[in-house]
């Protein structure tokens, strides 16, 4: 299977057609076409240079999702979607200086993007950490997406300031912002309904990720975030899984592996 290193990142190609691209920045995923369309969402103003993260693909989050709540916590002085990569500020690695190594594997077939994470404690003490998969998904039209497999579920809505909420409908549909935290949720698969007879749907499967996001920006946001175009919240949805609910207490020498395939499915 052929592989390209670039300066800025690698391009993975399969015999069928399919390709991913991923940048050293992050080690983000930017790009996944198979069948001959682009699966993922990436904003047109989204930068690339390493200067910022980069809005769209699948981006890395660890050791922590959002702030901590606890201004004590170990991870409470990081940014929201913590650090990932070997380009961490120095600055940083003397407010997080744990020895950990991460091991980012992703594996491409005709229709399947694999991601898979180990994370070790290589520290001479024990850690806490969240991990997530911030996963964008390209739609051609937000408004017909639905989303299946978190129905009867309970929900964290940071929309109106986590509120508890219990989500009883068959499935997910968006018209207005959408911020949710889904834990401990039950199912492995979730499935991604395009609603567009152009485009195959998704199959997200999860591994050892117990917990879902679900987030669209919608006008608001949209228009207030610098690396966003305006109207591109039509165009993508973020269904990530994680474990962000609760941390993961990882002990001296021990590892943690998750991770996430997704497949295209009519």
């Amino acid at each position: 299977m052929p592989v390209k290193v670039l300066e800025e990142k690698v391009i993975l190609e399969h015999p069928s057609g399919s390709s991913t691209e991923v940048y050293f920045y992050g080690a983000t995923v930017t790009s996944w076409k198979c069948k001959g369309k682009e699966r993922l969402f990436l904003s047109k103003n989204s930068f690339l240079n390493g200067t910022k993260a980069i809005r769209g693909g699948i981006p890395l989050v660890f050791p922590q999702f959002g702030k901590a709540s606890d201004s004590s916590f170990e991870t409470a002085i990081l940014p929201q979607h913590g650090l990932a990569d070997n380009q961490v500020p120095e600055n940083l690695r003397k407010e997080w200086p744990k020895k950990f190594r991460i091991i980012y594997t992703i594996t491409l077939t005709e229709d399947t993007l694999n991601n898979h994470l180990t994370v070790k404690n290589e520290d001479i003490k024990s850690f806490y950490f969240n991990a997530l998969l911030h996963t964008y998904y390209y739609v051609p039209d937000i408004s017909k997406v639905s989303i299946k497999g978190l129905s009867n579920l309970s929900y964290i809505d940071k929309v109106t300031k986590n509120t508890q909420v219990t989500d009883t409908n068959d499935s997910i549909t968006i018209d207005q912002e959408v911020d949710r935290i889904y834990a401990d949720v039950p199912s492995d698969e979730i499935y991604i309904d395009l609603g567009h007879e152009d485009f195959d749907n998704f199959i997200l499967r999860k591994i050892n990720l117990k917990d879902t996001v679900v987030w669209n920006p919608w006008i608001d946001k949209a228009h207030g975030m610098s690396d966003f175009g305006d109207d591109e919240y039509k165009q993508m949805v973020c269904v990530e899984p994680g474990t962000v609910s609760e941390y993961v207490n990882l002990n001296v020498g021990e590892t943690w592996e998750g991770g996430q395939i997704l497949k295209i499915s009519k």
